[in-house]
């Protein structure tokens, strides 16, 4: 079985490498000049891009010919695909993979995973390794349902200046945020990004992500955490010590963000993903 994911996933090189998993990129597009994520912009550069321009960077869903010819080499040589991406209520992207599935027919499963960044990258990872066990494309898509509603995604940001950029908060909000140091921290909810509260300063707010651990009052030894961070490695490193020293999970993940999630997270932001 083929498994195809697309960019924003941000699931680190060695597991897209080992697992031979197919990452079709999103387009983003800074101050108006065109890249491809992964592609011709790396994270880092992307975020150092970011920071200089004065308007958010714009992101777009890959081409439904983008999927249909992934989807094509997948059938000749594999029989069948799979097919994991971003939430349909954040990006067209499972709207563009769907029209290439109806174009080319075949033996495909186009999944939503209902969710952004690494939480799309933890099901693509299982997908695989469900796959390399040899269960069935139905019995893996079961389990990826059961896995997908039980995951929790929640997100520290750092800043409000790209929602600024973005329009969805105005200019004297972002003063009165700035004013008090209030954090905002928001999850994925049905698909979706919602606030759950806003906090003040840096600590309170990253401390907040291991309170949400903390509440599902669950054992993480067998489960992997993931964490992605916005240019903030340092803060994503304390984050991991402590995860790790206080709940001892099966495997860790740290990576960076990118763009796709990123452009709307900003520079400062942490995402916790279990």
């Amino acid at each position: 079985m083929k498994i195809v994911t697309d960019s924003s996933c941000d699931l680190p090189r060695k597991y897209i490498d080992e697992l031979d998993i197919s990452v079709i990129p999103l387009k983003i597009e800074i101050d108006g000049h065109d890249f491809t994520d992964g592609v011709d912009l790396t994270h880092e550069s992307f975020y150092a891009k970011m920071k200089a321009s004065p308007t958010l960077p714009k992101t777009s869903q890959p081409s439904p010919q983008a999927f249909y010819d992934s989807f094509k080499e997948g059938l000749e040589h594999y029989g069948e695909v799979l097919s994991l991406h971003l939430s349909s209520k954040l990006s067209a992207t499972y709207d563009a993979a769907s029209v290439a599935k109806e174009k080319i027919g075949g033996d495909i499963e186009v999944f939503d995973t209902l969710s952004g960044s690494i939480g799309v990258g933890l099901q693509v990872l299982k997908a695989a390794e469900l796959a390399k066990e040899g269960l069935s494309k139905t019995q893996i898509v079961e389990s990826l349902k059961e896995y997908r509603d039980q995951m929790h995604v929640v997100v520290y940001l750092e800043t409000l200046e790209n929602a600024v950029k973005g329009g969805r908060v105005s200019k004297p909000k972002e003063f009165v945020a700035n004013l008090f140091n209030l954090k905002p921290v928001v999850h994925v909810e049905d698909g979706l990004v919602k606030i759950m509260k806003t906090l003040r300063g840096k600590k309170k707010g990253i401390r907040s992500l291991i309170e949400e651990m903390e509440k599902k009052n669950i054992s993480y030894t067998d489960r992997i955490v993931a964490i992605t961070h916005c240019d903030c490695l340092e803060d994503a490193l304390q984050l991991k010590e402590e995860i790790v020293e206080k709940f001892q999970p099966k495997e860790i993940i740290l990576t960076t963000m990118g763009p796709v999630i990123g452009s709307h997270a900003g520079a400062g932001g942490l995402l916790v993903c279990f």
